[in-house]
């Protein structure tokens, strides 16, 4: 999502078909897993195409998604072929990720072979002839051996036409750290991307800790992918997401009742947990670029339009606000563990709710949902 507000011709013509991933990249993606049975009892029956349609208006210009997302693939290929899209949308004008080598929940293949043929898979889902980013999925359930080999096949892709950018995706950031570092040792080209999931949102902000920022970047990779900003609709009203896949949830019993509890204390002050997390992880990933220059983005799912404009609401106008606005504008450059608990973004208000929540959350704050 970018951004500008409202539809924009001007901004459906933009190309972002050239320059490095970190400078073409909106601060906001679309998730793809709003179009998944991990998050959906029937995937098939949503609304898709008027709900890309929408979000593109809204001015959305990055989708993210996979084949470990079911049908996402399959749906989002379908919505972004309709003449809605294609004759206001220049394939040009708006940037698509998708992944390979997870293929189910205990399922992966990481082998050369299959990295190319799911990819080449994806490409026919998604009716595109590239990828503009292409991740390496959850690294952390093959070896690094593995992982490293997958990240090759995906050069190869890339030095083909097939991707623009290359990347990993996964839970355990030492995993993606070491497995960046070995990228780099072995083929003397660095990452693109990364992208971590549920580690930059109110309940958890592990990310910014033991300068794995630091380490990412030193590593090659200035392109920060953060998803699940809600901890999986962890953080909003009316309790997790079930989909055909059942509870598949990863939060216990107390942290679920000390999220519900947040919620309902947000909701007495007149606010909405989901709206304040989303805009609590927005917020700070532009902090955090601000202080260290690698560009941190946040990835929110929307599987129906109620969901899209709520989203929407923050992710438009949270962008536009200015360090300037903020006390005295200072940035204190390279430091990011001081944001844990708010940022320069924040209106009061909205710090003194995130203060709040993170102390109603108390023992369950950094607590791991990826293991």
């Amino acid at each position: 999502m970018s951004a500008s507000n409202g539809s924009s011709h001007g901004a459906s013509s933009q190309s972002l078909s050239s320059g490095p991933l970190s400078a073409i990249v909106p601060p906001v993606v679309l998730g793809g897993a709003g179009f998944s049975n991990q998050l959906h009892p029937d995937p098939a029956s949503l609304p898709a195409r008027t709900i890309i349609e929408r979000a593109f208006e809204r001015g959305v210009r990055a989708i993210d998604t996979s084949p470990y997302y079911g049908p996402s693939e399959i749906i989002l290929g379908d919505a972004l072929s309709q003449p809605a899209i294609t004759t206001k949308y220049p394939r040009s004008s708006y940037l698509l990720f998708s992944k390979a080598g997870r293929i189910a929940a205990n399922e992966f293949n990481y082998s050369p072979a299959w990295i190319r043929k799911s990819v080449e898979r994806s490409l026919e889902r998604l009716h595109t002839p590239h990828l503009d980013v292409v991740f390496a999925h959850d690294v952390e359930f093959v070896s690094e051996d593995e992982a490293v080999a997958a990240v090759g096949e995906l050069f190869r892709l890339a030095d083909e036409g097939r991707a623009r950018f290359v990347g990993i995706s996964g839970y355990p950031i030492p995993r993606l750290v070491s497995v960046a570092r070995r990228v780099r040792e072995t083929y003397g080209r660095s990452l693109d991307a990364v992208q971590v999931w549920g580690q930059l949102t109110l309940q958890n902000t592990k990310l910014l800790e033991n300068d794995w920022l630091k380490q990412l970047k030193d590593a090659g990779v200035n392109c920060i992918f953060c998803s699940s900003p809600l901890a999986i609709g962890l953080l909003r009203a009316g309790g997790v997401p079930i989909g055909d896949l059942g509870d598949f949830h990863p939060a216990p019993k107390g942290l679920r009742e000390a999220a519900a509890k947040a919620s309902d204390f947000v909701e007495q002050r007149g606010a909405n947990l989901a709206e304040l997390a989303l805009t609590f992880a927005i917020t700070t990933a532009m902090s955090v670029k601000a202080r260290t220059g690698i560009s941190v983005n946040v990835v929110v799912a929307a599987g129906s339009i109620a969901e899209l404009e709520a989203n929407w609401k923050v992710a438009s106008t949270v962008p536009n606000r200015s360090l300037t606005e903020q006390s005295d504008g200072h940035v204190k450059s390279g430091e990011v563990g001081d944001l844990r608990n708010g940022n320069d973004l924040l209106h009061a208000e909205e710090a003194e709710l995130v203060g709040k929540v993170r102390e109603i959350l108390g023992n369950w704050i950094d607590h791991s949902l990826g293991d």
